[in-house]
């Protein structure tokens, strides 16, 4: 029996972020190519599997008896030189993503300081696209190197095959059943031209003291930090929902009705607005479901405080969603994988 099985039920509490209580029927490590092969035999045969980087954008409602729970683990980095004025990096997707921003940055190689301190593996961030700041992950990307679940061959897939979109992907739609992600390439320009697009931002680093790219990276990690709360305190997926994408006449609307509302321009006329200001302007800060609640310093972030399991999470997404359409008409949309279906109290 391979070492990376375990035979016995698995506790998922600790391998996701928001530490609801649930269990899985087995636990396996990606490490290599062997272990991308046992994974697609299993999707092949149609047995249930789950395929988790860091557990930051999963959370896990309720047991999965039946479930295997394949945690990618593959590292390695490396520098591939300079090809059209682009600094270019091949990272394995079990790399730390603040790491990598890290690495990159104190190499002198940046591009990604907007993107620090967001959890998560560097496998699962094209899958969402992640994005901050006024940065978004294809603005920096080359492509990824993905396994066939079919085929059991590795193939790149160039930044426009992902089909990258806000907070979407290819893989988000047809991600580890279809295909497992094993690394990605970046490309970082070599001229460094600073994303301070926001101005929370462009305050922070100039209260820092002068432009440069470590400086930009710390203005985050001391803006996020200031907002989120550490997960090993309080179970956490950071921003829980998405900021909702609406129409040109969608948008002048809201400013009508509701003067003050933060609309940001976006690509072919559409408008995105922010969903922690919509949920605050509800007044749902604090708002509590039996142990999970709304944090009461940023209105975007739900918190598992200790007692909290699948059902009252979901009731507490209802209740802000719920609220949010009846003064907006906005319809606020998860942004982690919410899997498990807990049994109605």
């Amino acid at each position: 029996m391979s070492p990376s099985l375990i035979p016995a039920e698995v506790d998922l509490q600790p391998l996701h972020t928001f530490h609801l209580p649930a269990r899985a029927g087995h636990f396996r490590s990606i490490c290599n190519s062997d272990d991308l092969r046992a994974y697609a035999v299993q999707v092949r045969r149609g047995e249930p599997v789950v395929l988790l980087g860091e557990g930051s954008n999963t959370v896990f409602l309720s047991d999965l008896p039946a479930h295997t729970v394949w945690q990618m683990r593959m590292r390695g980095r490396s520098y591939l030189g300079v090809r059209e004025s682009c600094h270019h990096l091949r990272v394995m997707a079990g790399e730390n993503w603040h790491e990598l921003v890290e690495w990159t940055v104190a190499m002198g190689w940046p591009g990604l300081e907007n993107l620090a301190l967001i959890p998560g593996a560097v496998g699962a961030s094209p899958v969402q696209n992640i994005g901050a700041y006024g940065l978004e992950l294809k603005d920096r990307i080359a492509g990824v190197e993905v396994f066939d679940v079919q085929s059991e061959t590795v193939n790149f897939m160039s930044a426009a095959e992902c089909q990258f979109a806000y907070r979407d992907s290819l893989f988000k739609a047809r991600g580890p059943q279809h295909w497992v992600i094993t690394a990605v390439h970046f490309a970082l320009p070599v001229v460094w031209n600073p994303v301070l697009n926001y101005g929370d931002l462009a305050a922070r680093v100039a209260s820092i003291g002068f432009l440069h790219p470590f400086n930009v990276m710390q203005a985050v990690i001391d803006i996020r930090t200031s907002k989120l709360p550490d997960p090993e305190v309080l179970g956490n997926s950071g921003s829980f929902f998405k900021n909702p994408i609406v129409d040109e006449r969608c948008g002048a609307q809201l400013q009508l009705d509701h003067p003050g509302v933060p609309v940001y321009p976006v690509e072919h006329g559409q408008f995105k607005l922010a969903a922690g200001w919509l949920i605050d302007q509800c007044g749902l800060k604090g708002v509590k479901v039996r142990g999970v609640s709304v944090y009461r310093q940023q209105a975007l972030i739900l918190v598992n405080e200790g007692e909290g399991d699948g059902q009252a999470l979901l009731q507490l997404i209802s209740t802000v969603k719920q609220r949010v359409f009846e003064k907006f008409g906005v319809m606020l949309e998860p942004e982690p994988n919410l899997l498990g279906q807990p049994v109605p109290c």
